[in-house]
């Protein structure tokens, strides 16, 4: 005991001497590199922001003086001169018209005898202004143009003046966006449409992501204009190399000697089963909620409970990467008995309040030997007054394999009113003979086949066969993996009762879920 424990302290003792001023080097010449491009790309996007924040504030300004100048005859002589000098008059606000409906009747251009056609707008602020995107403009087919339209007058800038800077690097790219909608307005480049939920709950915010140091900030004048700024990364790369390259050989040759020694020290003692046990212990793991949908009505009606984990270092770990290790190493009963523990925190109040509301648990081949698992289940839905159906567990096929058992299960589920569905169907071994004599509730249509539809796979023609065979069982369908509208309205011909999907919502956090029903 004394000497592992004497041989941990050495190893640990020889690393920090051999590689800490490495590393120490390292860290520093990454958090300066940082800074100073976090800086940078922040101010970048500040600018953008202001300059598209003049432009709105341009724009508003012009209508403000038609509202005033107005005597009734909006394309009077007098209004199309008061045009004219607020278009030569203001920086990014370049048109200046009057409007019925969806026709602009007259501008700085001059009168539009049959009405220039606006088409709808792309929405409406609350305070009721009409925002285009893309407002047509005679003799400017290649420019676009945004535009605001509110008390029957418009006023429009060039759609990219916001983000049309020169800067001292190259490759900067430069994008406004909605913050209510996320939608990308105007940008210089291809951006990341997910860059702009960094500022969902801050104003600014500055991070590094597929191959770019970003910069994304609200602003703080207009309340729905948001602005991005990205940088190449290897801007900072450059300087952080610089910096390494004259402390990397300090330590090198040490480091060298213990290269073996530590890599085993580390797989023995850190190893991945080892760290979620202490994740469990630290209450890392946590539970999102991916919405089912009624595909009749386009209701919530249910939620699949997934479960994610957060390591201490922050990263968020998917279930396929340490759910095949559980399983292997014989932890998995104490990942699902954290599920139906956190499940129950999170929602068996909305279950209670709302009837008509399932929460789906995935179970696993091992959650089918083990009577407690079943016994936290029942205790599940015995203490916290939920209704009958409102619990469905999922299994899958290769699940299977021992019938009786599995039937046993089952059967004993469903008694004490906990729904039982088949996951994962056609991509296992599991005959029709299962599905009559196991007594599911529901099927569930694989991604995998889902995302077939409408295609030349050769698998696009089995999702009709599954709907086909459920039909014959009497057993309720989810489609899962739905992410585009045709194949939701092949489905839905289909008569497929339930879907889950991006093309509905992400999984989703507890809150979200709760403030959505309410």
């Amino acid at each position: 005991m004394l000497r592992s424990r004497a041989l941990k302290i050495i190893i640990v003792v020889a690393i920090v001497t051999a590689v800490g001023p490495v590393l120490t080097a390292i860290y520093m010449a990454r958090q300066q590199g940082l800074a100073t491009e976090f800086d940078r790309v922040t101010s970048y996007a500040r600018s953008v922001a202001l300059r598209s924040d003049r432009a709105v504030d341009q724009m508003q300004e012009a209508i403000d003086t038609l509202i005033a100048a107005n005597t009734g005859d909006k394309c009077s002589e007098a209004m199309l001169t008061q045009m004219r000098q607020l278009g030569v008059s203001m920086e990014f606000m370049k048109v200046t018209g009057a409007v019925s409906g969806e026709l602009m009747l007259c501008s700085t251009l001059g009168v539009h005898e049959q009405g220039l056609a606006l088409g709808p707008p792309d929405s409406v602020t609350p305070q009721g202004s009409r925002l285009r995107l893309n407002a047509p403009m005679p003799f400017s087919s290649g420019t676009p143009y945004i535009s605001i339209e509110r008390e029957g007058f418009i006023a429009m800038a060039h759609r990219n003046q916001a983000v049309d800077m020169v800067v001292d690097q190259d490759g900067v790219l430069f994008a406004t966006f909605d913050p209510t909608t996320g939608s990308i307005r105007t940008s210089s480049g291809t951006v990341n449409p997910q860059w702009v939920t960094a500022v969902d709950n801050v104003p600014e915010a500055a991070f590094i992501d597929n191959g770019y140091i970003i910069g994304v900030v609200r602003s703080e004048q207009v309340a729905l204009t948001g602005a991005i700024a990205a940088i190449p990364a290897r801007y900072l790369d450059e300087r952080i190399l610089a910096f390494i390259a004259v402390l990397l050989p300090i330590g090198l040759a040490t480091a060298v000697v213990l290269t073996g020694s530590v890599i085993f020290f580390a797989r023995m003692q850190v190893s991945l089963p080892t760290q979620i046990r202490q994740g469990l212990r630290r209450n890392e793991f946590y539970l999102v909620y991916q919405p089912v949908i009624d595909m009749r009505t386009d209701r919530w009606v249910g939620a699949e409970a997934l479960i994610r984990w957060r390591r201490a270092d922050g990263r968020v770990m998917q279930p396929d990467e340490f759910i095949p290790v559980a399983e292997h190493s014989g932890l998995i009963g104490l990942l699902t008995e954290k599920v139906i523990e956190l499940a129950g925190r999170d929602m068996m109040a909305v279950l209670r309040a709302n009837p008509d509301f399932f929460l789906t648990l995935n179970l696993s081949a091992k959650d089918l030997q083990s009577g407690k698992t079943l016994e936290r289940l029942m205790t599940l839905v015995r203490d916290n007054g939920v209704h009958t159906g409102q619990i469905v567990v999922e299994l899958t096929e290769r699940m299977l394999v021992d019938a009786s058992a599995a039937k046993t299960v089952i059967s004993a589920m469903r008694k004490h009113g906990i729904r039982v569905a088949i996951d994962d169907f056609g991509t296992g071994y599991c005959s029709l003979s299962y599905l009559e004599t196991m007594q599911f509730d529901c099927l569930k249509i694989d991604r995998l086949f889902v995302e077939a539809i409408d295609t030349e796979a050769a698998t696009n023609r089995v999702v009709l066969h599954i709907i086909e065979m459920a039909r014959t069982l009497n057993l309720k369908l989810i489609a899962e993996g739905v992410e585009t509208e045709a194949q939701a309205q092949y489905l839905k011909g289909q008569g497929v009762e339930y879907a889950q999907g991006w093309l509905y919502s992400r999984a989703i956090a507890p809150s979200e879920l709760i403030a959505h029903l309410a």
